[in-house]
């Protein structure tokens, strides 16, 4: 499993918080990432920065390794932090974090999280989290608004960090609406006014030639499914339907995104 970029870094948050510079050299070094950085800590270079340079560059499978091994021993290292809420909020801040990446603690048979973490659905073996694709393609599409539409992905993952599911899926939905309109004004002659309305905008897009007739129904689908109001199915939880429906948007957002690249390349 790849963990995303701020899974990592809320790792690095953790380890600096409840860990000393010696254990985080020897709990790396057992997963054969550099710790050439933090050795060099005493001589002034900040443990937090050392820890973020080394995790950043490591493989996403030893980051996973990593993070299982904090998984299996979070309890012990509980237990030698004082106050026990330094490492509570900072774990409980790496969970959510996870969760956006479809990673979580197993479950067993009575709802008990156990010591490792799994993926919360069918994942691709070797495949990057969605929100670090997304963001790194809208800053390399030139789109007009790119600034609005990473602000407003971000503010989504910051909603579903405090809470906030509702504020999870308007950021999302609305990153969608942001990008497929900015899309529009490119395609759309200058003289021609670009529709307000969802619905109009996807029309528009159709019959530009930019989408087919089935993306333009499931665009509108995975709009309608994000929109509020929306009945969060029988079997789960708010917080589980508003990572689902922040992945949905945000697939979709990236689907926008790289078929205006292909267009532009094709067009070039």
């Amino acid at each position: 499993m790849d963990i995303g970029q701020r899974s990592r870094l809320s790792l690095c948050q953790l380890m600096e918080a409840v860990l000393n510079r010696d254990e985080c050299i020897v709990i790396l070094r057992k997963f054969e990432i550099s710790t050439d950085e933090i050795d060099g800590y005493k001589s002034g270079y900040r443990l937090l920065r050392s820890l973020t340079d080394a995790i950043l560059a490591a493989t996403p499978l030893q980051v996973w390794e990593l993070a299982q091994e904090l998984a299996r021993t979070r309890q012990s290292i509980r237990d030698t932090v004082s106050p026990k809420s330094l490492f509570d909020e900072r774990w409980e801040d790496f969970i959510l974090c996870m969760k956006l990446d479809g990673i979580g603690l197993a479950v067993d048979d009575y709802g008990r999280e156990v010591r490792s973490f799994i993926p919360l659905e069918p994942t691709i073996e070797g495949a990057r989290p969605v929100e670090d694709d997304l963001s790194r393609e809208v800053r390399l599409s030139q789109l007009s608004g790119d600034d609005e539409i990473l602000r407003l992905i971000d503010d989504s993952a910051k909603a579903f960090l405090s809470g906030d599911n509702n504020g999870c899926l308007n950021n999302a939905r609305v990153a969608l609406e942001t990008t497929a309109k900015a899309i529009g004004r490119e395609l759309l002659p200058p003289v021609s006014a670009l529709p307000s309305k969802w619905g109009e905008v996807l029309v528009a897009l159709r019959e530009a030639g930019f989408i087919s007739p089935d993306q333009e129904k499931g665009l509108a689908g995975v709009y309608r499914f994000v929109s509020p109001g929306s009945h969060v199915p029988v079997g789960f939880t708010e917080s589980e339907f508003a990572r689902l429906g922040r992945t949905l948007a945000l697939s979709c957002t990236y689907f926008l995104v790289k078929e205006w690249k292909g267009t532009q390349l094709s067009s070039g």
